[in-house]
């Protein structure tokens, strides 16, 4: 029985993780896309388009060093010959980001700027906010290989009412699936993803979805079209 919660447990993270890895390049690109076309590819040098000056401090300070780390690698060392002053633009800087410090980065953006980005998801700027943040935290659990079952996320989403009057809960996996809906395209890789998930949870009949937040119309809450349901501001 131990051995089939670790191996679910394992197979499951495999077929999140890809999920993750969309969200992230995605944000990467709009982040970049809006905010050096509002206030330019050096924009986020200054303080003044952010909400709090010490966190913009703290974030320039992590992508300094995260430069410095990087400064011989032919990416870094292009931007850094042939750009004025040397100083990498946006668009090269979000490569160098870390999810987490993606995750910071839109936290500190004023809120008009993010509401705009919001938008481009047909989210509020809100939830976004806490969704990225949680999703970052998911991310490392994968990446090292951690436990996703029967865990309680410290890092929780913020849900929509209509999740949280059903009883869903916000520190489980499956909340993090319902943030992945909004997210990603419907498209077949998401289909494929909900029907692999049923798959893994038939192969390995010890697995409790209930431990892991799913409620037993699990299914038709990951499927039921976004387009249908209301949106909040």
């Amino acid at each position: 029985m131990i051995e089939e919660l670790y191996l679910f447990n394992s197979n499951f993270r495999q077929l999140i993780f890809p999920f993750v890895e969309r969200i992230e390049i995605n944000l990467r690109c709009r982040i970049s896309n809006y905010f050096s076309g509002k206030y330019g590819v050096l924009g986020y040098y200054d303080s003044a388009n952010f909400m709090d000056a010490e966190h913009h401090d703290d974030f320039i300070s992590d992508i300094e060093a995260e430069i410095e780390r990087n400064k011989r690698s032919p990416f870094v060392k292009n931007f850094k010959d042939n750009y004025e002053d040397g100083t990498l633009p946006l668009y090269a800087v979000v490569e160098l980001c870390s999810f987490g410090n993606l995750s910071k980065f839109f936290k500190n953006m004023k809120n008009a700027d993010k509401k705009a980005i919001a938008s481009m998801y047909g989210v509020g700027y809100t939830y976004l906010e806490s969704w990225f943040e949680h999703i970052s935290f998911v991310r490392n659990i994968c990446a090292h290989y951690g436990r996703i079952y029967n865990y309680k996320f410290p890092k929780s989403p913020r849900l929509y009412d209509e999740y949280t009057h059903a009883g869903i809960q916000n520190n489980r996996i499956f909340a993090t699936l319902l943030c992945f809906k909004y997210l990603v395209p419907e498209d077949k890789h998401w289909a494929d993803f909900v029907q692999e998930t049923a798959d893994l949870l038939k192969k390995y009949p010890h697995v409790k979805p209930e431990l892991m937040g799913f409620p037993e119309n699990w299914r038709l809450l990951l499927t039921k079209s976004k387009k249908k349901e209301k949106q909040p501001v």
